[in-house]
C-alpha cells in the first residue's frame, strides 16, 4: 500500500507517532502512514472530529479496542496501541506492505489457483480470530484485504462496527458486500461476516461483486432478493461461496465451518445449521424464528460441496496457521471436547424452586434489551407521515424483550449485551437445538450444541442474565407424533438436561425450560418431560412463548403443571410441599387480547399463525402478585410474522387477512401496528 503525500492540514506527529503519509480516509476517520520510536511502520487512525462529538463514543470506541485487542494474530493486521482519550482519538495496527485486493484485481485481473485458495483460507482464518475475540468486523470488504508477501490479511476489524454503535442494527458497511440482514436493519452476528467473505470471494475470481448493480438501491435489492453470480468460481470454492451466500444467516456456514471444508478432501461442508435451506415447513404447530426466518427468501438450495480436493501451495502453509488459530481461541473460551464434561442427564427428583442466584428473584430487578430494531426501524419510517403509528412503535421498541440467539456463533452478540446491560438483567432466547422446532436447522449434532451451550455460558459469565431454554423443544419432540425427525424421546430430555447443567454453573444465570402453552401437550406429559429434562436443577419453566393465551388461565395451568412437578410423577395425586413447587415466567408479549376463536370454515385454523385481532399483554415485570411466577416478560417480538398461514387452503395468501405474510421470523410493520393498538393494558 503506497502513501500519498501528507497534506498542509495533516498533523506531522500524534502521540509518540511520526506521521509519513496517507494510507486512506473513511467514514471513521483518515489512516497515516506512521513511524514508531523504534523505527517500526504502523498504521494509525485518527478519528473525525464529527465522530467523537457524539457523548457515547468514547466508551464505545475504548471497548472495540479492548476487543479488537483480543483478536489473536493471524491472517490479520492486528491493533498494537491506542489513546481513546486523546485530542484526537486515535488507533495504531500493524502497517502491511502490500496492494489491498480490490487493486491487485483491477491491475492484474482476477486471482487464479493456488492465490485464490490462499485468499479463501486466510480470510476465513482472519474471521475466525475476530470472531473468536466477540468482534464483528461488518465491513469485510476487497479494500480491507491487503495482499502481503506473507499472505493476505484482514484489516480494519479492530472497530468498523464503533461507528453503528453498540452492534446495533444501524446499515454499517459498503453496499456491494453487505448481508441482507444489514440492509434490512437487522441484527448483526458473525454470520453477516460470512455472507461478506462470499461477497469477497466472488469479487477475487470475477472481478466484480457477485451483485453487482446499477445504482444503490439496485444493488441491495439484489443482494435481498436475487442470486449471486458465481461465475468466475469453479468447485470447491464456488460451493462454499453459495453456502456463504445463504440469504438466511442461520444456514450460513461458521469460519470454522469454512476452515475445516478448505483442509478436508472430500468432506461435506460441516454447517452448524443446514446445508440446504429448509424448504417452507408445514404450518400445523407453532412456529417462531424471531431474529431469522425459517423460510429463506426465494427458497434456494445450497449444493453440498463434491470432490473437494487438497488445497496445496500457499494455501496449505495458511492453512497450518489456520489450524493453530482455530486450537489457541476454543483453548480461551473453554469451547473443546475435553472441557465439555459429562454430567447427569436425567432425574427422578422432585422440582424445588431455586431461588440462589436467580435475578428475577431479587428485591429490584431491572430489565435489558436494546431498543427493538423492527419497532424502531418502523417508528423511523413513519415520523413524518404517521406521528401517531410512529409514536406507538416506539413505545414498542422501548419494552425490554427476548433476544433470541440462533446463529451458530453467539458470543459477539451475547458479550455487546452483557455490556450494554451493564448490571441490568437481559433475557436470551436459545434456539439453536438440533432440529429445532422439528425443521433441519439448529446445530448439527449434539456434540455440536454443547459448545455452543458451553459458549454462551462463558460469555454471560458471572453476569445477570436469564435464559429461556429452547421453545417448542419439549412440545415437537423427535420420534413422536408432533415430529418425525430421527431421535428419540430420552435424547432430546438428556441433551436438553445437560444445558440446564452447563448454563447453571455461572451463579446469576436463571434457565427456565420451556413448557409450551396451556393443552400443548397434555399435563401428564409435559410432567414427564420436564422432570426428564432437568427442571429439578433449572429454575423453573416458561409458558406461552409461541401462544396467546390470557395470563389468569396460563397461571392456573402453570400452577397445576407446578404441583405435578413437586409431586413427581404424571397423575399428580399426593400431598403437596409447597416449598418444592417450581416457579414458572410468562410471555405477555401477545396475549392482551386472549387466543383466537376462528371461523369454522377452515380445516386447519393453524391458531398460532398470525392471529387477527391479537393485541400486546402486560408488561414485563417480576412484581406478578403471585409467588410462583417469577416474571412477566415479553420473550417473542409482538411484530415478528409467523410466516405463511394458508388455514387448510390453497396458495401462500392468508385467507383471513387477505394478503400473503412475511417470511416466519420477519419484521411486519402492520401486525404490529394492529397489536399495539389493540394492546391490554394500552402501552404506556
Amino acid at each position: 500500500m503506497t502513501p500519498e503525500a501528507l497534506r498542509d492540514t495533516d498533523p506531522r506527529q500524534v502521540g509518540p507517532y511520526t506521521l509519513l503519509g496517507r494510507l486512506g480516509q473513511g467514514g471513521m476517520g483518515i489512516v497515516y502512514l506512521g513511524r514508531a520510536a523504534d523505527g517500526t511502520k504502523v498504521a494509525v487512525k485518527l478519528i473525525h472530529a464529527r465522530m467523537d462529538a457524539d457523548p457515547g463514543f468514547r466508551r464505545r470506541f475504548a471497548r472495540e479496542v479492548a476487543a479488537a485487542r483480543r483478536v489473536a494474530r493471524f491472517c490479520t493486521a492486528p491493533v498494537l496501541d491506542a489513546d481513546v482519550r486523546g485530542d484526537p482519538p486515535y488507533l495504531v495496527t500493524e502497517f502491511v506492505e502490500g496492494p489491498s485486493l480490490d487493486q491487485a484485481v483491477s491491475a492484474s485481473g482476477p486471482l487464479r489457483g493456488s492465490a485464490l485458495d490462499g485468499l479463501a483460507a486466510a480470510t476465513a482464518t482472519a474471521l475466525r480470530a475476530i470472531h473468536g475475540a466477540g468482534v464483528v468486523h461488518r465491513d469485510l470488504k476487497p479494500s480491507n484485504v491487503l495482499l502481503s508477501q506473507v499472505g493476505p490479511k484482514v484489516i480494519d476489524f479492530g472497530i468498523a462496527h464503533v461507528e453503528g454503535g453498540e452492534l446495533s442494527s444501524a446499515i454499517v458497511g459498503t453496499p456491494a458486500y453487505m448481508s441482507p440482514e444489514q440492509v434490512s436493519g437487522g441484527p448483526i452476528g458473525p454470520a453477516s461476516d460470512i455472507f461478506s467473505w462470499g461477497c469477497v470471494l466472488a469479487f477475487a475470481a470475477g472481478g466484480h461483486s457477485p451483485f453487482e448493480g446499477g445504482s444503490v438501491p439496485d444493488i441491495l435489492m439484489r443482494i435481498v432478493t436475487a442470486e449471486p453470480d458465481l461465475s468466475g468460481l469453479a468447485p470447491p470454492l464456488r460451493d462454499l461461496a453459495a453456502a456463504a451466500l445463504a440469504k438466511d444467516a442461520a444456514a450460513r456456514p461458521t469460519a470454522d465451518d469454512l476452515l475445516t471444508s478448505l483442509s478436508a478432501a472430500g468432506t461435506p461442508l460441516p454447517y452448524s445449521g443446514t446445508a440446504s435451506p429448509p424448504e417452507p415447513p408445514t404450518a400445523t404447530s407453532p412456529q417462531q424464528a424471531a431474529d431469522g426466518p425459517l423460510e429463506p427468501p426465494g427458497g434456494r438450495t445450497v449444493p453440498p460441496p463434491a470432490n473437494r480436493r487438497l488445497l496445496i501451495g500457499a494455501a496449505a502453509a495458511v492453512l497450518a496457521v489456520a489450524a493453530a488459530a482455530t486450537a489457541v481461541a476454543l483453548t480461551r473460551d473453554g469451547v473443546t471436547a475435553a472441557k465439555v464434561k459429562s454430567t447427569a442427564t436425567t432425574t427422578t427428583e422432585p422440582a424445588t424452586a431455586r431461588a440462589g442466584g436467580n435475578p428475577l428473584r431479587a428485591e429490584q430487578v431491572t430489565l435489558f434489551a436494546p431498543p427493538e430494531p423492527g419497532a424502531s426501524w418502523q417508528a423511523g419510517r413513519w415520523d413524518k407521515d404517521r406521528p401517531q403509528d410512529a409514536a406507538l412503535m416506539r413505545k414498542v421498541a422501548a419494552v425490554p424483550y427476548g433476544i433470541w440467539l440462533t446463529d451458530p456463533d453467539v458470543r459477539a452478540k451475547v458479550a455487546a449485551t452483557i455490556e450494554q446491560a451493564a448490571g441490568r438483567v437481559p433475557v436470551f432466547v436459545a434456539d439453536h437445538l438440533p432440529g429445532a422446532d422439528c425443521l433441519p436447522r439448529g446445530a448439527k449434532d449434539r456434540a455440536g450444541y454443547e459448545q455452543w451451550i458451553e459458549a454462551l455460558g462463558r460469555q454471560i459469565g458471572d453476569a445477570k442474565a436469564v435464559v429461556i431454554l429452547e421453545p417448542d423443544s419439549l412440545a415437537k419432540v423427535p420420534g413422536t407424533k408432533d415430529c418425525t425427525m430421527p431421535g428419540t424421546e430420552q435424547e432430546r430430555l438428556q441433551t436438553l438436561a445437560k444445558a440446564v447443567d452447563m448454563l447453571k454453573r455461572h451463579p446469576n444465570t436463571a434457565v427456565y425450560l420451556d413448557a409450551a402453552v396451556k393443552d400443548w401437550p397434555d399435563v401428564p406429559t409435559m410432567t414427564r418431560r420436564l422432570l426428564g429434562a432437568g427442571i429439578a436443577r433449572a429454575d423453573g419453566f416458561s409458558l406461552n412463548v409461541n401462544g396467546f393465551n390470557r395470563t389468569d388461565a396460563l397461571v392456573a395451568h402453570g400452577r397445576q403443571l407446578a404441583t405435578c412437578l413437586a409431586l413427581a410423577n404424571q397423575t399428580c395425586t399426593g400431598t403437596v410441599d409447597p416449598g418444592r413447587l417450581p416457579h414458572f415466567v410468562v410471555d405477555t408479549s401477545r396475549n392482551g387480547q386472549g387466543g383466537w376463536k376462528p371461523p369454522s370454515t377452515y380445516t386447519d385454523p393453524q391458531t398460532w399463525c398470525n392471529p387477527p385481532g391479537r393485541g400486546i399483554g402486560a408488561p414485563p415485570t417480576t412484581k406478578t402478585g403471585d409467588e410462583l411466577v417469577d416474571a412477566y416478560l415479553w420473550i417473542n417480538r409482538a411484530g415478528t410474522s409467523n410466516g405463511h398461514c394458508r388455514r387448510g387452503t390453497t396458495g401462500d395468501k392468508d385467507p383471513e387477512r387477505g394478503v400473503v405474510a412475511p417470511p416466519a421470523g420477519t419484521w411486519w410493520g402492520d401486525l404490529a401496528l394492529e397489536r399495539a393498538k389493540l394492546a391490554d393494558p394500552p402501552l404506556r
